[in-house]
């Protein structure tokens, strides 16, 4: 979700990063959890306008009734809250807590794909809370790392100098490095030569930056400009490369879903075929769960940006 800058966001600011933060820390998982959705539904009830335009976007690639509009819309904003602020239940959220709260699926692809000795690549989308699997992964035994791009462009002073130093002090904590996707790449080359996962978004770098090569796809019904760096990453290494997905769970309140390699063993790395399936699997995802969706706000003709995200809570 995207948002302005002003007074009233740094007041909020300064509430989410200071009670609101140390209230969530306080309690188990599964608590901070229900008060990050609570959160969320109220800003749904508070939104007006913003979830008029919401509704009128997901008209865009879904058809609907309006009593599910809203519902889907609802969803949205909790899922907006959860995936911003989780991180500050991250320093409790181990082993224990993996299990009570993520039910997983694919794993054995994962399993399978590192006992080819030539590391892992997991590409997904801004879809969900994007950071649990990195944590929860991790904290099952796998050897993790992101490549990612924090970024305080466009941020204003409370911004930069409370939630983006607070933000990057919380991920330090995550159990795998978050290696910048600006940097000397070398390490996550090093990494996968070594058996380590590397997770990547396939649609984007979350912020306005465009990173390396990247073409036009079609998504949803518009033509849309999604990175080429995940399969690139893919042929160069030789590294398998698997979808990965978090969705709603059915008993518990997550699901990792890992799934089949984007390209077969006896096929040429080409590196439109990858995105294309990449895409093709997040298209699946997006009707299923449209909820989960991040940039929603953006989603109109010909304006629809993947490398854009809310990087001001």
């Amino acid at each position: 979700m995207v948002t302005k800058e002003s007074i009233f966001r740094d007041i909020l600011r300064l509430i989410v990063w200071y009670p609101l933060r140390w209230t969530v820390e306080a309690m188990p998982v599964a608590s901070g959890l229900r008060l990050l959705n609570r959160m969320g539904e109220l800003h749904f009830a508070l939104s007006g306008g913003k979830a008029a335009i919401l509704k009128d976007n997901l008209s865009r690639f879904m058809t609907i009734e309006d009593g599910q509009k809203s519902k889907i819309i609802k969803e949205y904003f909790k899922n907006h809250y959860v995936d911003r602020l989780v991180i500050f239940l991250f320093p409790k959220f181990h082993t224990r807590q993996v299990g009570q709260t993520i039910d997983f699926e694919g794993l054995e692809h994962l399993d399978t794909a590192l006992k080819k000795g030539k590391g892992v690549i997991l590409v997904h989308g801004h879809f969900g809370p994007v950071h649990i699997p990195l944590v929860a992964l991790a904290r099952l035994g796998y050897r993790m790392r992101q490549i990612g791009l924090p970024s305080d462009d466009g941020l204003s002073w409370i911004g930069r100098h409370v939630a983006f130093r607070l933000r990057l002090r919380y991920e330090a904590k995550i159990p795998a490095a978050i290696v910048n996707a600006e940097s000397f790449l070398r390490p996550i080359f090093l990494w996968l030569k070594d058996g380590g996962v590397v997770m990547v978004t396939g649609d984007g770098s979350g912020t306005q930056k465009h990173v390396g090569r990247h073409d036009v796809f079609d998504f949803l019904g518009h033509r849309v400009l999604f990175p080429l760096g995940p399969a690139i990453l893919a042929e160069k290494t030789g590294a398998e490369i698997l979808p990965l997905f978090v969705t709603p769970g059915k008993r518990k309140p997550y699901k990792i879903i890992i799934g089949t390699p984007l390209v077969g063993p006896e096929e040429p790395r080409d590196i439109h075929t990858i995105t294309k399936r990449f895409i093709s699997e997040l298209e699946g995802k997006i009707k299923a769960y449209p909820a989960y969706m991040h940039f929603l706000d953006r989603f109109k003709v010909g304006e629809y940006v993947l490398d854009t995200c809310d990087t001001k809570t």
